[in-house]
């Protein structure tokens, strides 16, 4: 395996804190990074899907206010 940890996937990086293969310096700077990695994955996703999130909330208060409406 390479030594530039960034050149390593996470799955990689997570095989290699678990068996212990890298030293206490390059386990914090793998854990750092697989949470960046994580970090950006999540952001991608809540960007892509933000406009989804709120058409959903608007359908359904307006689906509970309709039937709210129709019960009286």
């Amino acid at each position: 395996m390479a030594t530039d940890l960034d050149n390593w996937s996470d799955k990689e990086l997570e095989q290699a804190l678990a068996s212990g293969e890298l030293g206490d310096k390059k386990a914090v700077v793998a854990e750092e990074l697989l949470r960046r990695r994580r970090e950006a994955r999540a952001e991608a996703l809540r960007r892509k899907y933000k406009y989804f999130g709120g058409v959903l909330a608007v359908l359904t208060l307006a689906f509970a206010t309709l039937r709210r409406l129709w019960r009286r």
